[in-house]
């Protein structure tokens, strides 16, 4: 189960730490706007041998009150959804194999809002290619689907955020999830539940600089360390309101990373007026005065022409 919600976080899903407040020296919590949107070129390694590339987005979808578990939370909800290739080596009935095919994910989270830490998780991954087997290739289809929740116990990690600060979050993780792996030959749907403490160390370490295909940002690196020793870099970007890039370690190896290849965040976009931002309404106003000066030079002109004299018709000569 671990497992899932590591790909989850390497896939992109590890969301949202906070705004920079310069007079302060440190982070408070994003501005946050339904439509706000953040898309991740990803790329992960499950086992070293099989890989998964693509992009995910993330959106932010609602805000206000959520319960979870029978706990009310003060709560931000994201939708996911992405789709990618998945490429490398599987172990089947014939011993490991060259797989090949595509992968869609689809799901929702909702964060607490006081720190932004995960709530709930609902995620559903599928996957279909082929195995390159011989002599004859089998096409195969994987479905994964993972619901995951936490209900806080312990919990000083909120903002304000500075440098150096940490905490240890406790919780207790509820979880269900149940997958399929079909390549031709009869196999059984697996289904796992459970119920488990679950202690993440959050920390705010320093200042960097990261380059992504979205731009150069400059960011704050958080690591969020689990109890089972896979820990997360977060490089979170104040100027898109979520991380610009994040990396995932199995404790030993990097497994995955994501960078932000565009995104909406609308709290630092400029304030619209019917629709339109200051500099839309300056070259609206120029245009309309340019179009208005022609009008009117055009009825000066019109103005100025000479009149012509006064002609009556000619009377008949006697």
């Amino acid at each position: 189960m671990r497992g899932s919600i590591l790909l989850a976080a390497a896939l992109g899903f590890t969301l949202l730490v906070g705004v920079a407040s310069p007079a302060s020296g440190s982070l408070s919590g994003p501005l946050l706007t339904i439509g706000d949107s953040w898309t991740y070129r990803t790329n992960t390694s499950i086992g070293g041998a099989f890989f998964l590339g693509g992009d995910v987005t993330v959106t932010t979808t609602g805000k206000g009150l959520q319960s979870v578990d029978g706990i009310m939370y003060d709560a931000v909800r994201f939708s996911l959804s992405g789709a990618g290739t998945a490429n490398g080596t599987v172990a089947t009935q014939f011993g490991p194999t060259r797989a090949s095919g595509n992968w869609v994910l689809s799901g929702n989270e909702v964060f607490e809002s006081a720190g932004l830490k995960l709530v709930s998780s609902v995620l559903d991954l599928e996957a279909s290619g082929t195995l390159h087997t011989a002599p004859v290739a089998f096409p195969f289809q994987l479905s994964v689907q993972n619901t995951t929740t936490f209900r806080i116990v312990e919990d000083s990690w909120r903002f304000p955020f500075g440098i150096g600060n940490s905490s240890v979050v406790a919780s207790r993780m509820n979880f269900s999830e149940d997958s399929r792996f079909f390549y031709g030959l009869q196999t059984t749907p697996s289904h796992t539940q459970g119920s488990l403490w679950w202690n993440v160390t959050y920390a705010l370490e320093t200042q960097v600089a990261v380059d992504t295909p979205a731009g150069h940002f400059d960011s704050y690196r958080f690591r969020e360390a689990a109890p089972d020793g896979t820990y997360s870099l977060l490089y979170y970007a104040p100027a898109t309101g979520n991380d610009a890039r994040t990396e995932a370690y199995n404790g030993t190896a990097k497994v995955a990373t994501s960078e932000l290849t565009s995104y909406r965040y609308q709290a630092l976009e400029p304030a619209r007026f019917f629709g339109l931002t200051g500099t839309d309404w300056a070259i609206t106003g120029i245009a309309a005065e340019a179009a208005g000066g022609g009008v009117l030079v055009f009825w000066l002109r019109i103005r100025r022409r000479p009149t012509p004299p006064d002609r009556r018709p000619s009377e008949p000569r006697n």
